[in-house]
């Protein structure tokens, strides 16, 4: 494998990620430490794709320009899962997707891509933290990796941070730039 290719190799074993977490309905709440696992290792992928992506000089190809997607498929997959084992309540967990989701794809196809990124953001941040807010919860373990992830990813890698917040903001209409 060329070393080129790994960037999107990266990026989409998030795609797979999502669905070994849709995978691990069957085996109920039990399974959660082991989906904060996986979430864990595919937050580590979307960190280091674009580094090795930026460092190869690669050009971005069908899976780098559908990064962000990646990030929001694995972001749902967590969500049904945690509706569907019974760790969220269903009449939270299901008006948020059945709103959230039709909102999203309508947004994508008639905006720019800015604006779509910042409401699929603002409806999947709660998405992202409420796996590790549960798993506080149900595998303290687990919530704590979690924690420790989130510290040592935000020292490793303030600067994108920040940049996301700033699209974020910007797409919003919350700040021009």
């Amino acid at each position: 494998m060329r070393r080129e290719k790994l960037p999107d190799w990266l990026t989409a074993a998030r795609g797979i990620i999502a669905a070994a977490i849709l995978g691990m309905i069957p085996l109920g709440p039990n399974a959660l430490s082991q989906v904060i696992a996986l979430l864990l290792l595919g937050w580590t992928t979307d960190m280091l794709d674009g580094r090795l992506a930026r460092r190869y000089e690669k050009p971005p190809s069908w899976i780098g320009e559908h990064d962000f997607q990646f990030d929001m498929v694995m972001v749902l997959a967590s969500t049904v899962y945690l509706v569907a084992v019974g760790l969220i309540p269903w009449w939270v967990g299901v008006p948020y997707l059945t709103l959230g989701l039709p909102l999203v794809l309508w947004i994508h196809h008639t905006r720019e891509f800015i604006q779509f990124k910042a409401v699929a953001m603002g409806l999947a941040f709660p998405w992202v933290f409420v796996p590790f807010v549960v798993a506080y919860f149900h595998a303290r373990p687990a919530a704590y990796a979690g924690l420790i992830w989130m510290l040592c990813a935000l020292i490793a890698d303030w600067k994108r941070f920040t940049g996301v917040v700033g699209d974020f903001l910007h797409g919003s209409g919350l700040v021009r730039r």
